[in-house]
């Protein structure tokens, strides 16, 4: 009980400071460094083509197609089948019954369609994980350039991403229990915790995740973006 209270009460707070902290802190170290006058070329002539050309440059991964193909495309299967889980997340902690029942999916018929979905996501995002990890390993020059951290990270959303399908693909899972849980925790409200041990370690490993992410290499996502604006300046 002491253990389920502690990762289902007190680690989401800590987590959301956590995260709040580093992000902010994160930023004003952004900020505090300065812009470097080294604008790339051709410099985008509006903000709007600016930022469409980041856009475009970001969600295609474009300068690593040019680079690597074999990597490009595990990196690009990596991150979509990545967005597509959190979709999946997003459905499960909100109530779209109305949406259901307007497809016609009545009956509990949503949250099998959903579940099929989001198992087939999770298990293609596992194998793309272990694809990047065992490149990490294969390739000489990706192993000279890989430190302690790099492997760590895929280690730990390894983690998360197997405990998750051990979640979606548990007989104990129960979608309306855990919709329950989550919608109290976004509002603020304790709810019945569920007590399935998969989804309490799933729970905890993607919380310590969360407070990992302003302090290591995932802030490249919004990094990116930050880094660009600067270098497309006029």
């Amino acid at each position: 009980m002491v253990v389920e209270e502690i990762v289902c009460i007190f680690m989401p707070c800590l987590t959301a400071a956590v995260f709040l902290a580093g992000i902010v802190s994160r930023i004003k170290n952004w900020n505090r460094a300065g812009a470097a006058r080294l604008p790339l070329f051709p410099t985008p002539a509006t903000s709007r083509e600016k930022w469409k050309r980041i856009l475009l440059e970001s969600l295609t991964f474009e300068q690593l197609s040019d680079g690597n193909r074999s990597l490009w495309i595990g990196t690009s299967v990596f991150h979509l089948f990545l967005f597509m889980v959190l979709i999946g997340h997003i459905m499960l902690i909100s109530n779209f019954t109305l949406l259901w029942k307007y497809l016609g999916f009545e009956n509990g018929r949503g949250d099998k369609i959903g579940s099929a979905i989001g198992g087939t996501a999770g298990l293609i995002l596992l194998a793309s994980a272990i694809y990047l990890l065992i490149r990490r390993f294969a390739s000489v020059r990706v192993r000279e350039i890989s430190g302690v951290e790099d492997y760590a990270s895929i280690v730990l959303i390894l983690a998360v991403v197997i405990s998750g399908d051990f979640v979606r693909f548990s007989s104990n899972f129960d979608p309306a229990s855990v919709r329950e849980f989550c919608s109290g925790l976004v509002g603020l409200r304790i709810t019945a915790i569920p007590r399935d041990p998969c989804f309490l370690l799933h729970l905890f490993l993607a919380q310590v995740l969360i407070m990992y992410i302003p302090f290591s290499k995932f802030l490249h996502i919004p990094g990116v973006f930050y880094t660009k604006s600067v270098l497309y300046q006029s």
